[in-house]
């Protein structure tokens, strides 16, 4: 352990660099993608949140050179902490769009409420995050240092508790529209529209098609989707947590391998699913069908 290194550690530069190439190579694809399909929500989300990660990865890149620059520390950790709550944000939007298709009769909540709801809940943790960061950046002592990474850790639990909620509730919708079991009465005005607009490779016929019918193999791929970005960001969530819990000078926070492979790869990864499996290809509705009509 290197005592005057904030990370107890140098951080290993070609690391430092893939990554940065990595989230510089997913985030220019969602870029390019957000703009060709018209997904302009997408710029806020999948593109500041891999922007935060470059920026994050260049500040750890920063590092390895000078390993006990404070602001070369803070702009590593407070990035790399705040970026994936963009891309949460992402994630409902895009839940509560296929719900909309599927059929809103078997969701607990109306697609417009569930995204307010999950995204405020993302926005506080992310307000809470950036306290937490600009109070860690600014101590002038590691009291101060810690008292910050203690409100990042209520930022980023607040952000995993909205994650298990969201997916408990997507179970739940799953389940139903599975076994057709309908929480209200199925509304002809609900779906059919943006079912026709829905992807560029399928309409349904019958209005009255059951939410199993709805599921068509496009929306069934971009849920594989979702639930393996969605497994990966919540890993990272769980190791974030107990990595600040433990304090700067804590066993998990020291480990470089451990924050490589379960913070730097897993939103990685999560982000190039979402490149494959892109909302733009397989839930398209409306003028976003445009760009590729």
């Amino acid at each position: 352990m290197i005592e005057d290194s904030p990370y107890g550690y140098i951080p290993t530069l070609w690391i430092c660099v893939l990554f940065v190439v990595l989230y510089s190579l997913t985030s220019a694809a969602h870029l390019a993608q957000a703009t060709y399909y018209r997904m302009w929500w997408l710029f806020p989300t999948m593109v500041l949140g891999g922007i935060g990660e470059i920026i994050g990865w260049a500040g750890r890149t920063w590092s390895s050179k000078n390993y006990n620059s404070d602001n070369a520390f803070y702009m590593n950790i407070v990035c790399t902490i705040i970026a994936p709550s963009f891309m949460t944000a992402a994630m409902f939007i895009i839940v509560g769009r296929i719900i909309n298709l599927v059929g809103t009769e078997y969701s607990r909540l109306r697609p417009r409420t569930y995204s307010i709801l999950f995204i405020s809940a993302d926005f506080i943790a992310l307000v809470v995050q950036a306290i937490g960061g600009a109070t860690a950046s600014s101590a002038d002592d590691p009291k101060g240092a810690e008292k910050g990474a203690n409100i990042m850790v209520a930022g980023i639990i607040v952000q995993m508790v909205a994650i298990t909620i969201y997916c408990i509730i997507q179970g739940d919708y799953l389940w139903r529209v599975l076994t057709d079991r309908p929480i209200r009465p199925r509304s002809s005005s609900s779906v059919g529209s943006d079912i026709e607009d829905a992807s560029n490779t399928f309409t349904l016929e019958k209005e009255g098609a059951s939410g199993r019918a709805r599921l068509t193999p496009n929306i069934r791929t971009m849920l594989i989707g979702l639930g393996i970005a969605t497994v990966f960001i919540y890993i990272r969530s769980i190791y974030r947590t107990i990595e600040l819990l433990g304090g700067w000078n804590g066993a998990i926070f020291v480990n470089e391998r451990l924050f490589n492979s379960l913070d730097g790869m897993p939103i990685f990864v999560a982000m190039f699913v979402l490149n494959v499996f892109h909302p733009g290809r397989f839930i398209a509705i409306g003028k976003e069908r445009n760009a590729i009509a």
